[in-house]
């Protein structure tokens, strides 16, 4: 052939050639998959990588802004000083997750910054506070002399070691003792109120059956003469704490009886009392409501006193008609001035009917409940002065302040620390032996309750004693099984074992009950986790500490919260957790003078609480740690820890698990094959209770009363960042589904497979229509359940511990 003068260029460099990659269809998506990645082995294998002239891959671009502006830049620094990131350097992973594999989002990066500037010194105080709560000199004032039996009088100084009344007890006593007028009592948390209002009635009964000067007159007083005084409280764990003080004090008259009517407990046993008879009757507004109208034996024609204890609490949690109902009922029965037995009544109790209202912060100008229970009423203070100055200035609002003992203080955690930094409080808090035996710890919501006491307590199964120990006399508390645990992370060297309590309205009444008696009498440090159901009234011995983990929805609540400690003049303290920007600004509520209530940063807390490792409890995930760790590495490891006890999962189902049920064979017949299911992924239980108690967190963060949503804005707040302190990685959605989401949904029999299943539903749906509703057609039923509805809306309140969702 003939050389036509064409040139043709077959330079193909100096790399080898690549042979193109042969591409493999049909089959599943995973097999396409494998055979890919084998081919891709088989042709590294076979020639080496192609050399590349292109600069290496930068792994992090130092170029690029900062996500978020408001980033700490003091943890920044260190962070770069520890790790310089440079160009040839990999981004940062924390050294605990490198041999796990998992890394956890840090939590000292993205977080807002504070506005409060920490670096100015706390104020010191020249000296410390002189308690304002605390019983009066026994020099100045003792029981006899406000005018009460010397009987009495003893009993409470040998053996209640009370001899000397405290300030409120003083105004009161010789006021509802001479005269019969009505009365508002309002002074602070733990001044002794119940006593207040509770001695001047037994003082005055008691005197149907003494003489002037103490003695026996020969007349008999006894359960049977009638019922004297009923006591109104909103909560069942109020009831029950005025009936054991109540109990306690009678026993210097055992003539008398006292008893309580609550809901939960069996109505059947209520009327067997009622019909044996009570004096004293302790009830809350419902159950009295109920017995008022369907128990014939309870007479209130003797009645001569109603007490109001919490009664802006009674109104707040919807109980006005209860209220206006067991005021007519009382006031429309004629007041008989002698009994059955033909005892003259007016002798020595009031002549008219006298109602008492109790509380530490109500507001003079709450119109609604002074027209439904006070006429006249004399406003009783803890000190003459505030009276005098009441009386003079004629103010419809009286201010109130917490004890002057009380320490308060507030620590500003970003959202994604506030569990690390819990955790930190706690663990620093029983680091020493003696210093603190009770704290109680105050959430929004009872799923936020049910989420940190599993995530707090031991999970470990508790010790059985051996075989051959010898048997005990003492039967274990069926009650308190899932309420009382041992605590994990928090313990010490100094305290090697912590019991966890919790305690909300959604508990059983026997739990509720059983709970709070195990943690009065716990003789080791102790924690009580619980909702606003706890913060009125309940007087625990011994509690040193009350963290606000969640701030209270209206400030009141946070009064009463904070009352919890520093009572009858013994010392407390209360910390209050605020997120960092608008709610800082709440600090100016807590106190007339806002710098006596000092603001800490997190970090102080954190570097204290997780100076020394934390005791992982076993069986959980156990991150792998330095020799060397600082408290930032701590708490991240703490953290991924808390994350993954979220994410391990359960014991799934078997594989080849069949259709069969109970040992039944599958459709088709016993010679039939059995179908497999395909294995479900199952979540671990904490997990789907973290992501229910983040939803309901959200919920209550949005019920701030509204004066003080400035500060609680739902705006400001950052899902992802909050869902951090749930142990979880990203927010889970459905926060605005209300409880449809967990309400069960009933198939229409049509709809269902035929046989036995069907049978089995159908007569399950009647006996819930039955049941509920008195059966009927189905446009009824959705009548009546709509009206059930209806008038459970109507009824929620505050009492239900926000337990939405």
């Amino acid at each position: 052939m003939a050389d036509d003068g064409i040139f043709v260029n077959f330079d193909l460099g100096d790399a080898p050639l690549v042979r193109k990659q042969q591409k493999f269809t049909g089959g599943t998506w995973r097999e396409r998959n494998k055979a890919n990645r084998l081919a891709k082995e088989a042709q590294a294998q076979v020639q080496p990588a192609p050399s590349s002239t292109k600069p290496p891959r930068v792994p992090y671009d130092l170029s690029r802004p900062v996500k978020r502006l408001r980033t700490d830049d003091r943890v920044a620094e260190q962070r770069q000083a520890k790790i310089p990131r440079t160009a040839e350097s990999a981004p940062y992973v924390p050294s605990h997750a490198i041999k796990t594999g998992l890394v956890s989002s840090s939590l000292f990066t993205s977080n807002p910054q504070a506005i409060t500037k920490f670096d100015e010194p706390p104020p010191e105080e020249a000296e410390p506070a002189k308690p304002s709560n605390a019983p009066l000199s026994e020099e100045a004032e003792n029981f006899r002399s406000l005018g009460m039996w010397t009987r009495v009088a003893q009993h409470l100084a040998t053996k209640l070691e009370m001899k000397a009344p405290t300030a409120i007890q003083k105004n009161t006593i010789p006021q509802l003792i001479k005269d019969d007028s009505d009365a508002f009592l309002q002074a602070e948390t733990g001044s002794g109120k119940t006593l207040a209002y509770l001695l001047p009635i037994v003082h005055r009964i008691m005197a149907l059956s003494l003489n002037e000067d103490g003695t026996p007159n020969g007349i008999k007083v006894h359960r049977n003469s009638g019922l004297f005084a009923i006591i109104l409280a909103p909560t069942r764990e109020l009831c029950k704490q005025i009936a054991v003080v109540l109990e306690k004090v009678l026993r210097c008259a055992p003539w008398l009886v006292c008893s309580t009517v609550i809901g939960g407990e069996s109505k059947k046993s209520e009327k067997s009392r009622l019909r044996k008879g009570v004096n004293i009757l302790i009830a809350t507004p419902g159950r009295l409501t109920d017995h008022l109208d369907n128990t014939e034996v309870l007479n209130v024609g003797t009645v001569r006193w109603l007490v109001l204890d919490e009664g802006d609490r009674m109104m707040e949690m919807g109980f006005e008609d209860d209220i206006r109902r067991i005021v007519g009922k009382i006031r429309a029965d004629k007041l008989a001035p002698t009994n059955e037995e033909g005892l003259v009544l007016d002798k020595a109790l009031p002549k008219r009917r006298v109602t008492v209202l109790c509380s530490a912060t109500m507001k003079m100008n709450v119109q609604k409940l002074g027209e439904i229970s006070l006429e006249e009423a004399v406003h009783i203070h803890a000190s003459k002065a505030e009276m005098e100055k009441d009386a003079e200035v004629g103010s419809t609002e009286a201010a109130f302040t917490a004890p002057a003992q009380l320490k308060q203080s507030c620590i500003i955690v970003p959202a994604k620390l506030r569990l690390v930094t819990l955790i930190a409080l706690l663990k620093a808090t029983f680091a020493r032996k003696g210093s603190v035996m009770k704290a109680i710890i105050f959430i929004s919501c009872a799923d936020s309750v049910d989420f940190h006491y599993e995530i707090l307590k031991d999970p470990a199964p508790i010790e059985q004693p051996p075989s051959d120990a010898p048997p005990t006399n003492t039967k274990p508390n069926i009650h308190i099984e899932t309420t009382v645990s041992p605590a994990a992370y928090i313990t010490s060297p100094a305290n090697t074992k912590v019991v966890l309590h919790r305690l909300h309205g959604s508990l059983a009444q026997p739990v509720r009950s059983a709970t709070l008696k195990a943690f009065t009498e716990c003789k080791d440090p102790a924690v009580l986790i619980t909702t606003d159901i706890s913060s009125r009234g309940l007087d625990v011995p011994a509690v040193d500490l009350v963290i606000e983990y969640d701030p209270a929805f209206a400030f009141p609540d946070h009064v009463h919260r904070i009352g919890r400690t520093a009572r009858a003049g013994r010392s407390g303290k209360a910390v209050l957790f605020l997120l960092p920007g608008p709610e800082e600004g709440y600090r100016n509520l807590l106190s007339s003078d806002p710098k006596s209530v000092p603001m800490e940063p997190y970090e102080s807390v954190v570097q204290k609480g997780l100076a020394a490792a934390v005791n992982l409890p076993t069986g959980t995930p156990v991150p792998a740690t330095t020799e060397k760790q600082t408290w930032t590495s701590r708490a991240e490891a703490l953290q991924l820890h808390l994350e993954q006890r979220l994410l391990a999962n359960p014991d799934a189902p078997a594989d080849g698990e069949t259709d069969s049920v109970k040992g039944k064979p599958a459709k088709g017949g016993a010679n039939a094959k059995t179908h497999k299911r395909p294995q479900e992924k199952k979540e671990s239980p904490l997990l789907v209770s973290g992501r229910q108690a983040f939803r309901s967190h959200i919920r209550a963060y949005a019920t701030h009363i509204k004066d003080e949503r400035q500060y609680f804005n739902m705006e400001e707040l950052h899902l992802g960042h909050m869902a951090k302190a749930f142990g979880l990685r990203e927010a889970p959605g459905g926060i605005g589904s209300g409880i449809s989401r967990r309400t069960h949904k009933f198939t229409a029999p049509s709809r269902q497979k035929s046989g036995a299943g069907a049978k089995q539903a159908s007569s399950s749906r009647s006996k819930f229509d039955d049941d509920e509703f008195g059966g009927g057609n189905d446009d009824e039923n959705k009548k009546r359940m709509a009206a059930a509805m209806a008038k459970m809306s109507m009824n929620m309140n505050s009492a239900s511990e926000y337990n939405i969702g």
